[in-house]
């Protein structure tokens, strides 16, 4: 039973461990389930979050945070999140963040979504303003998020620099350590963008990247159309290195280096341009088949080397380079672009910008450009001169348009000004395009005109949609090519499929008009130019055009048709009815008929201008006076410039009966053939300068020239009145002269009873060459040409039998030609040597032979002997020397002299140099050779030596001296007109020549310890004179033309020299070479500059110079030192003056500084000399002394702008001028009040009076300055100091307008003065300025208080009318008051000479008072001195009483109530001693002894 009982028992403690083991799981799954609830619980609410977090960051230093919200399950809000590492801090505004799962698993801080605000990263160390520090940023933990949102990063460095990054978006980015990865990201800064951005960067070291993305510069997307650009960087985020690609819609490639952490971005790299597209300026289509663009700089200032074939919509293909900088935001500056195209170069600088707005404003150049090519139309082609070098200009926008001006001015023509405005299209309508060319002096061939000859002119154009309306104004100006008349011509045009229409024309010289219409149908390639026009006359005067035309008045109306072709026009003149009135007649001309008109020009490669003609008339001339006449008129002409035929001139009715034809060559010579049988033929209907009658037949025919010399006239027969003087021609005559002949007469001479007069003057000539008389009697050489005077008379026979034999007696009194010369008498008398065995004598002699300032005074020409052996001698002499020269010789039977010269003498005021030995001297007739040996002129000093033979002819020469001290003052006579030159000359000169080749000079010559005199250009200035001690001139002829060296040593200023080279013989005369001077005192200057004081400093140059030998172009660099100057009209004295300029062909650019007492000025500018010289400057200073003693001493601070036109004598000043103090002080004495003015000129016997009123034109002026009186401006007079504030705002108009001022100037504050020996209380003083500066409105108050009562005056009104007002408060009159006022007191006894009956005496008498003084009042100041030494006060001298009782008193204050006068009678011998004492106001006691004694007791009192 025991064993059966225990058997249950046995299993007992198997549950017991299970319920142990499922309490205990039971219990952990508990604690599980708690804790997981209660990490839920923290996880899901925010306290919950708050208390983990803070839990497990509870024993960090690094982060520390503010907790604002949310829970870790969902996102939590942390803000002022502070992390400190040990190099760096980052701060976090605020912070909202969702844990990942591995912030658990993989103890990291992953995010999940994270958006931050303002997160900062500070670098710590000690600050310093070097670049930025690459510190290395390593985070002790693992960031990990998955997206990010960060608004702004800024990463600073501790000494201030900063770099901010705008919202920035991470995807997949990790941070473990230094390392950063990221995916898919994006980010902005100042000056770009990023975004799909993947990649890495360690910070550490300079924080190395890989990175890809997509790069945006918003400043590129609206100006170059370019948005992302595709980057592949490698590097470090200090040196990214990148290549890009981008589409602008084509492709763009291209590498940059930058440095994004340093200041400004630095960057450097290079694009290639592929078949590229330009997306700037796309309405011109730009397009780039290969080029490079190279760029160098920063976000601030990026440098850009272009090397790119461009070409485009109306742009020439070509190649170019360019050198610019641009802000990448703003513009591009262009700073030179040159373009190889068109056969020629283009460089341009300038400004394009497109921040607002796209605009430029560029300048530059064409070289060399065709005028011809191809892509000019044919119809500019036509226009443009043959050379289109030129400098050229543009300013324009693309604002709501297109605006533009342009400028071109060529080198060698015309310059051309352009504006163009067209809105943008509206209603997808274009807008008409308005275009205003304008020109100046154009002077060239133009195609269908010929020559033209332009000052000015403008077209404006209005170009619409298929037609063009044109208005063009031109001024012409008369020019020996030109087919176009001189005037000013306007025409109205509307321009419509190539057919132009011309509704409205005109022509305009004074006030005669011509007017039309026409239309033209314009070239193309499959037709010429047509035209038809109708022209009116209206009171139209031809003389304009033509002086000899023989109306002077002109209406009427003709129709006109033709076509032209670029060098040639035929013109058809259809119903022409015209009526003139006759110069100086009333009477009146009527044509009528139709013509024909043929006109041909040169081309103008060949220099355009007028080739030939043809002109065939039918018509009538009648004539009011004569109303039934019907005068038939025919001409047929042609011809050239050079030959001009008249095949049939004829008329018969009111200009009497001419029937004519002939010929008139005029090459070589002159030659003609005119054959004309006149019937009262009356020239002024067809000459207006020729008036009068002629009947009478002329048949003539000859040739004028070098050649040959043939002149015949058959059966001459001709009579009448020119110009009321009697003309009668009878005869015959036959002359035949050649170059081959021998002897000295002609061929061939033949005179039948040949005479010819007009007026008083006559020439008969009757014989042949055996025997001929010619007879001279010609009293009024003026009636035969209005340039000619004094009279002529003589005769001159030759007969051949039995002795060839001329004789001769021609005398000429007071002959003139012109201006050119004059001389007092001439004489050829005696007998040319024609005989083989006879002497003759024959001579000719002048006396004062004058030119210009230069004169012969006495002169004279002998040929005594036989024609084989005679002796020539020619004598002149002048008040500084005499010549002389003996040459022997005679003619053999070919005509050819043969002699020697054998005696020379030319003798001076200094040496006298006489010719040494005999040379020879051979002329050869036929071949007009001429030798002369070699031989030389000695002095005792100087020598000068032919040293070789001379030989001219007409097609080669050769001359050759040498020179030893020859004294250049010794050829005074001979110097240029206004030069005079001394000196000694040493050296040689070789020349040679010879027809179709250059000629060879080789030449140096030296002069030493000379002077060089300048004659003023004012002929009332006086000349100027300038010391050398060597000046050195070498000439010698190389393959390039000429090459002339000059080399100028001075003891005083300096040295110098110029090498030129010059090639003077094709058409431009082209130079170059270069200048250099150094030390020049500037004192040197001096004597050329009026009015200077004194003069230092030193003046240094150093350039090329290039261009023609015309127009010489300077390049080079002109410094100043230490230089001082000062001027006697000038109140300046400018010292320390350092100036430098920079010379560039024809302008400068000025740059300067300089002191003016403690004061300093700045002075900057340009100067352009290309055609009318101008100069522009701009002056800034500040505290500069002015001072002209004894008048003004004063400080000023301007800042003015000036140009100035010194030919034209015109200026512009604008500005303004502070006077912050200055002393100005009355003169004690002055000049006559009336003085020359600088203007006025007088003139001397002998001088040109054009010449000097010339110098006497004044300055145009145009000025606009602003003065402005500081306080401290002191006015010291009348014995006090004023003190004077006020502003002034000047300006003058030009020479029309005097100067005019707005403003006012007065006192300040209340002074007292001294005036007419009185001393005066100056209540008030201003001058109001509000028109001409000469006439201000015035308003003044002075007065002081005599004997008790307060007399003063007022002026009111102007300068020019003043309103003068005396007043007082003791009841005085106007009269009275006066008296006081200039006397010093109230006169007791004038008040009966108030009334109206003496009146005019008593202002006699107080005048007189007044008058001495005011003599006196100069000695105030010396009796107040002197007073003051015996204790009196306002001790004066001055003049009291009237007229015979005036006299002269000496009065003052022993006390302030006690006075005391001594008069002295003036026109009496009567003397008056007087004691005053004031009891009060109105009440004074008088005692006085004369021839009298009296005391008085006086009372004031008004009414």
């Amino acid at each position: 039973m025991a064993e059966v009982e225990q058997q249950p028992n046995t299993p007992a403690p198997v549950p017991k461990k299970r319920r142990i083991v499922r309490s205990a799981l039971l219990s952990l799954l508990f604690m599980v389930v708690l804790l997981v609830s209660a990490l839920a619980i923290m996880f899901s609410t925010d306290r919950g979050s708050k208390f983990l977090l803070d839990r497990v960051l509870e024993r960090q230093q690094i982060i520390q945070y503010e907790y604002e919200g949310g829970n870790l399950l969902r996102g939590i809000i942390l803000r002022n999140i502070l992390v400190t590492l040990k190099s760096v801090d980052v701060k976090i505004d605020r912070a909202d963040v969702m844990l990942g799962w591995r912030a658990v698993l993989n103890k990291e801080i992953h995010f999940t979504h994270a958006d931050v605000r303002n997160l900062q990263i500070t670098t710590k160390g000690p600050p310093s303003d070097g670049p930025f520090k690459f510190n290395e940023i390593r985070l002790p933990f693992v960031l990990r998020l998955d997206h990010a949102d960060l608004d702004r990063l800024l990463i600073q460095t501790s000494a201030g620099s900063k770099v901010n990054f705008y919202d920035v978006i991470l995807n997949n980015a990790l941070w473990s350590g230094t390392k950063l990865e990221f995916e898919d990201s994006s980010m902005r800064m100042d000056y770009l963008s990023v975004k799909n951005a993947s990649g890495d960067m360690d910070f550490y070291g300079k924080y190395p990247l890989n990175a890809i993305g997509d790069v945006n510069l918003p400043s590129l997307n609206n100006s170059l159309n370019i948005h992302d650009i595709k980057v592949v960087a490698k590097g470090s985020l200090d040196t990214v290195q990148a290549g890009v690609a981008t589409y602008t819609p084509d492709l763009l490639t291209g590498w940059v280096v930058l440095h994004p952490m340093r200041e400004n971005v630095p960057m450097f790299g290079e694009l290639q341009f592929n078949q590229y597209h330009w997306p700037l300026l796309q309405d011109w289509e730009l397009y780039t088949e290969d080029g490079t663009a190279k760029f160098k700089g920063d976000i601030k200032r990026l440098d850009l080397d272009v090397a790119t074939d461009l070409m485009g919509k109306d742009i020439p293909t070509g190649q170019y380079t360019a050198l610019m900088h641009t802000d990448l935001v703003n513009q591009l500056n262009i700073s030179n672009l040159n373009g190889q195209l068109m056969q020629g170069a283009v460089n341009v600088a300038g400004v394009v910008g497109w921040n607002e707005r796209v605009s430029w404003d560029i300048t530059g150049r064409l070289d060399k450009i065709n005028p011809k090519d191809p892509l000019i139309p044919q119809v500019v082609q036509d226009f443009l001169p043959p050379s289109l070098d030129a400098q050229i200009a543009s300013k324009g926008h693309l604002e709501n348009g297109t605006h533009l001006t342009a400028q071109v001015d060529f080198d060698r023509y015309e310059t051309w000004n352009l504006k163009l405005d067209q809105n943008a299209p509206k209603n997808r309508q274009p807008n008409p395009m308005v275009l205003d060319v304008r020109w100046n002096n154009i002077d060239r061939a133009m195609p269908y005109i010929g020559w033209l000859s332009s000052e000015s002119g403008d077209v404006q154009m209005a170009l619409v949609e298929g037609q063009q309306k044109i208005f063009v104004a031109t001024q012409v100006a008369q020019h020996e090519q030109g087919a176009l008349p001189a005037g000013m011509y306007k025409a109205e045009l509307n321009l419509k499929n190539n057919n132009l229409d011309v509704p409205s024309f005109s022509y305009n010289a004074g006030a005669s008009t011509l007017t039309g219409r026409a239309l033209i149908e314009l070239p193309t390639d499959k037709r010429q130019l047509k035209w038809n026009a109708t022209l009116n006359a209206d009171n139209f005067n031809p003389q304009i055009i033509a002086d000899a035309a023989p109306v002077n008045l002109l209406n009427g109306r003709l129709q006109a048709n033709g076509f032209a072709r670029p060098n040639q026009q035929i013109i058809h003149l259809n119903n022409i009815d015209l009526r003139g009135r006759l110069a100086e007649q009333d009477e009146t001309v009527h044509l009528t008929g139709n013509s024909t008109v043929a006109l041909l020009f040169h081309d103008e490669r060949a220099g355009g201008g007028f080739k030939s003609f043809a002109v065939n008339y039918d018509g009538a001339l009648n004539s009011s006076l004569l109303e039934a006449s019907q005068g038939s008129l025919k001409l047929k002409l042609s011809g050239t410039p050079e030959l001009i035929k008249i095949s049939d001139l004829r008329h018969d009715g009111v200009a009497g009966q001419i029937l004519a034809n002939g010929m008139l060559n005029l090459k070589n010579g002159i030659g003609w053939n005119l054959n004309a049988s006149l019937i009262r033929f009356k020239p002024h209907y067809f000459v207006s300068s020729v008036r009068g009658e002629l009947s009478g037949n002329v048949r003539t025919q000859g040739v004028w020239s070098d050649q040959l010399k043939r002149i015949n006239i058959e059966k001459l027969n001709l009579a009448g009145m020119i110009n009321n003087k009697p003309v009668r021609g009878t005869g015959n005559l036959a002359l035949l002269m050649d170059a081959n002949q021998q002897g000295f007469l002609p061929q061939q001479f033949e005179a039948n009873n040949l005479y010819l007069a007009y007026a008083k003057n006559q020439i008969q000539a009757t014989g042949n060459a055996q025997n001929l008389r010619i007879k001279l009697n010609a009293p009024a050489l003026y009636e035969l040409y209005a340039g000619l005077r004094g009279r002529a008379y003589g005769y001159l026979n030759v007969q051949s039998q039995p002795r060839l034999q001329a004789t001769a007696n021609l005398v000429v009194d007071d002959f003139g030609l012109n201006n050119l010369f004059s001389v007092r008498k001439m004489r050829l008398r005696g007998e040319l040597p024609t005989s083989e065995n006879t002497p003759t004598l024959l001579t000719a002699s002048l006396e004062n032979l004058r030119s210009g300032n230069r004169e012969i005074q006495k002169g004279e020409i002998s040929l005594a002997g036989t024609r084989q052996a005679h002796l020539l001698k020619v004598k002149a002499e002048n008040r500084l020397s005499s010549f002389y020269v003996q040459l022997a010789g005679g003619f053999n039977a070919e005509n050819n002299w043969f002699g020697q010269i054998q005696k020379g003498d030319f003798d001076s005021l200094r040496t006298r140099l006489v010719q040494r030995q005999n040379a020879s001297v051979i002329f050869q007739t036929k071949t007009s050779d001429l030798f002369v040996g070699a031989h030389c002129w000695m002095s005792q000093q100087s020598q000068l030596c032919f040293d070789q033979p001379i030989r001219v002819n007409k097609n080669r020469g050769n001359l050759s001296f040498v020179t030893r001290n020859v004294d250049l003052n010794d050829f005074a006579a001979f110097m240029p007109e206004g030069l005079a030159i001394t000196g000694k000359v040493n050296g040689h000169a070789k020349a040679s020549w010879a027809q179709g080749q250059r000629p060879k000079i080789d030449a140096r010559l030296v002069t030493r310890n000379g002077v060089i005199g300048l004659a003023g250009d004012d002929p009332q200035e006086l000349g100027s004179t300038l010391s050398y001690d060597q000046v050195a001139v070498v000439a010698k002829s190389i393959a390039e033309g000429l090459q002339i060296r000059l080399d100028v040593k001075t003891p005083e200023i300096g040295a110098g020299y110029a090498n030129v080279i010059i090639d003077p013989y094709t058409e431009r005369k082209p130079m170059r070479g270069e200048i250099a001077f150094d030390q020049v005192q500037l004192k040197v200057f001096k004597p050329f500059i009026a009015d200077v004081r004194t003069m230092a400093g030193t003046l240094s140059f150093a350039g090329k110079v290039n261009g023609t030998l015309t127009s010489p172009l300077l390049t080079g660099e002109m410094r100043l030192k230490d230089g001082a100057i000062s001027m006697i009209s000038l109140p300046v004295n400018l010292t320390n003056v350092q100036l430098y300029s920079s010379i560039r062909q024809d302008s400068a650019t000025i740059n300067g500084a300089f002191n003016s007492g403690q004061g300093v000025g700045h002075l900057t500018g340009h100067v352009d000399w290309k055609g009318v010289p101008k100069i522009q400057l701009n002056l800034k200073g500040d505290n500069l002394l002015v001072r002209q003693a004894p008048l003004i001493t004063a400080i000023v601070t301007p800042d003015l702008s000036m140009e100035v036109f010194p030919t034209q004598k015109r200026l512009s000043l604008n500005g303004k001028v502070d006077v912050p103090r200055a002393l100005i002080s009355m003169p004690e004495a002055s000049d006559p009040v009336v003085s020359l003015s600088s203007d006025v000129r007088v003139v001397h016997e002998g001088q040109d009076q054009l010449a000097v009123l010339r110098s006497a034109r004044p300055w145009d002026i145009r000025a606009d300055l602003e003065l402005n009186l500081g306080d401290q401006v002191i006015f010291q007079g009348f014995d006090s100091r004023i003190p004077l504030v006020g502003r002034l705002y000047l300006s003058q108009r030009g020479l029309e307008t005097a100067m005019r001022a707005n403003g006012a100037i007065g006192v300040s504050q209340r002074v007292k003065i001294e005036a007419y020996g009185q001393s005066l209380d100056l209540n008030r003083a201003i001058a109001r300025f509000n028109g001409p500066i000469s006439n201000p409105t015035l308003d003044m108050d002075a007065n002081k208080n005599v004997q008790g009562s307060m007399v003063g005056f007022r002026v009111t009104g102007t300068a020019s009318s003043p309103n003068i007002q005396v007043y007082n408060d003791a009841g005085l009159s106007e009269q009275e008051a006066l008296n006081a006022l200039i006397t010093g007191r109230i006169n007791e006894g004038a008040s009966g000479l108030s009334q109206t009956e003496s009146f005019k005496s008593d202002v006699n008498n107080t005048i007189a008072a007044a008058g001495i003084s005011m003599g006196l009042g100069g000695t105030r100041a010396l009796t107040n001195q002197i007073g003051r030494t015996f204790g009196l006060s306002g001790l004066a001298l001055d003049a009291q009483g009237t007229g015979d009782d005036t006299q002269v008193s000496l009065t003052g204050y022993i006390t302030p109530d006690l006075f005391i006068r001594y008069g002295v009678g003036v026109f009496t011998p009567v003397n008056k001693l007087t004691l005053r004492y004031q009891m009060n106001k109105r009440l004074y006691l008088e005692a006085s002894q004369s021839l009298e004694r009296a005391v008085d007791i006086f009372y004031n009192w008004r009414f």
